[in-house]
């Protein structure tokens, strides 16, 4: 046999389309932050099994998420830029000016990025508060102030981002993984809804009630348990209906199953909002095609009666869970429920046997622009009825509904108080605090002086955040630094969805983005779901770069 009958054959594909060691370090890193980041927490051999210490509650736990994240990012980009930095002999004789030029295109959202790390640098700077600006918290007299959102994070979110732009190539398991991980978070978030404890945790914190009531998995407090649900499941969901593979489906599907029980137990209105908004978008999404509109319909379905199942069981043992507020209780207890899951049921079949006969044709244009106005026209609705029990009528009693559709000091649990004298406070600023604020973190410091009337109207001694990212972002690095923030995320969301029609890939991650922007209007941010939302945000805009490409564009 000839010598060179024994040669393997030689790779043809184009280097673009290659999978290489940037994306093997790419999807290693996704993977790690998709299955042990949300379940890291501090080890401690001084204890019983299962050897799990979480010291000072959810407080620990998101100093060791935070340092976690910091350390496998600096890892993951460190190795990315070696990689990068001694390209393979291959690459090197293989001219590819495409590729080159794509690696170092600079987008709007680039700009945006540049932007936003610019003004929080510009307002660490000049902040009063330059330590705690930069580190993101600080100790003073034994207390902490901050929460960990400091420059240098920000900075790691920059890095974070651009990694995953240049060097990301899709693969599957890494959203398996993402789906094993986040079920099992959401069984546990169960469990300890209804008082099991299989890690111990309550013990630590049986003689502090409001802990107690208030902490859920290894997320930590039940809001940021919050924030992790409105990333993590709207990208399982559109997993269910993008996937090719029925094994995969089922994976997703048994992860949604176990999501929906967990937003009962959930308890935060935040997690209503967000995943409410993103079931309307993406509803207008896909009813241009029956087929992906009918399993979208399915899934929600199921979710619901899921959500029916976690009442029974409730109901079979004595309904011994934490506390439950009026939606969460209703969605659970109600017969509606089931009339809801009828409906979307019976459209779904409809519509998925429609798209089978049809080929998935798409339906005419008319179709998402009337069901987006009709949504839009609720939304209207429901800003109006506030508006209305706020201005005009406010003598109605509301009863349980008065902290959601009359807008007060109250609202929100208080946080029409902390909005309120945000926006106070913003207006004694300077001009130059207007445009860069006062320093990343520095909300402690620049509320205080509302500290004793919040305490003598509420009960609450201090706070270091709005409870809401755009006013945070407002007070601490200033009208320049929200706008750059909107664009950058608002831009990658924005190509996402205009990048769908070639790469469908690319709604699996704005789903996380829509969800997450949602119910960041009634939540913080901080370094326990926001990295995950950033990986989305990033993988937003490789999507688009990516199906920009004449054949990059990532398949299933």
């Amino acid at each position: 046999m000839s010598k060179s009958k024994n040669k393997k054959p030689k790779n043809t594909k184009p280097i673009s389309e290659r999978y290489t060691l940037k994306h093997i370090i790419a999807n290693i890193y996704l993977t790690v932050m998709f299955t042990v980041f949300p379940l890291f927490v501090n080890l401690s051999f001084n204890t019983t099994f299962p050897f799990i210490s979480f010291e000072r509650g959810y407080v620990s736990i998101r100093h060791q998420k935070y340092f976690f994240f910091l350390i496998i990012t600096a890892a993951a980009v460190i190795a990315e830029f070696l990689v990068l930095l001694t390209k393979s002999t291959t690459e090197q004789k293989e001219k590819n000016p495409d590729r080159k030029s794509e690696i170092s295109k600079i987008t709007f959202t680039d700009w945006a990025v540049i932007a936003f790390v610019v003004s929080c640098a510009i307002s660490t700077v000049f902040s009063y508060y330059i330590e705690l600006a930069f580190l993101g918290e600080i100790s003073i007299d034994d207390y902490t102030h901050g929460r960990n959102n400091g420059l240098i994070l920000m900075l790691f979110y920059a890095a974070l981002y651009f990694f995953l732009t240049r060097c990301w190539k899709f693969k599957e398991y890494v959203f398996i993984a993402l789906a094993s991980v986040s079920g099992a978070i959401s069984l546990l978030a169960v469990l300890n809804g209804f008082n099991i404890d299989p890690l111990g945790m309550f013990e630590l914190f049986k003689n502090d009630e409001n802990v107690f009531l208030n902490f859920m998995t290894t997320i930590g407090n039940k809001n940021m348990f919050a924030s992790h649900l409105c990333v993590t499941l709207p990208v399982i969901i559109v997993m269910i209906v993008q996937t090719k593979k029925l094994w995969c489906r089922a994976v997703y599907l048994a992860a949604t199953v176990l999501g929906a029980m967990a937003i009962v137990v959930c308890d935060s209105d935040s997690v209503v909002l967000g995943l409410g908004v993103f079931a309307a978008v993406f509803t207008v999404v896909y009813c241009r095609h029956p087929k992906k509109i009918g399993m979208y319909f399915i899934v929600l379905a199921i979710m619901l009666l899921s959500i029916k199942l976690l009442g029974i069981f409730s109901a079979l043992g004595g309904d011994n869970y934490k506390e439950l507020g009026a939606i969460p209780f209703k969605l659970m207890k109600s017969n509606l429920t089931y009339a809801a899951a009828a409906i979307l049921g019976v459209l779904g079949f409809a519509s998925f046997f429609l798209g089978q006969k049809r080929g998935d044709k798409p339906l005419p244009v008319a179709i998402p622009i009337a069901v987006g106005s009709l949504f839009g026209l609720a939304a209207l609705a429901c800003l109006g009825t506030v508006v209305y029990f706020t201005a005009f009528d406010t003598e109605t009693d509301l009863g349980e509904l008065e902290r959601t559709l009359r807008f007060s000091d109250a609202w929100g649990t208080h946080r029409g108080f902390m909005w309120n004298k945000s926006f106070e406070a913003f207006g004694k600023y300077n001009l130059f605090e207007k445009l860069f604020g006062k320093g990343p973190e520095s909300f402690y410091y620049t509320f205080s002086p509302y500290f004793a009337e919040l305490y003598d109207r509420f009960g609450d001694s201090s706070t270091d955040a709005a409870h809401n990212e755009y006013i945070n972002y407002l007070m601490n690095i200033g009208i320049v630094g929200l706008c750059s923030y909107l664009a950058f995320t608002g831009s990658a969301l924005v190509r996402a969805f205009k990048a769908a029609r070639r790469n469908p890939l690319s709604l699996v991650f704005a789903s996380a983005v829509v969800a997450y922007m949602a119910q960041a209007t009634v939540n913080i941010s901080l370094p326990i779901a926001t990295p995950l939302f950033m990986i989305f945000v990033s993988l937003c805009e490789a999507s688009a770069r990516q199906s920009a490409e004449p054949t990059g564009s990532p398949r299933f």
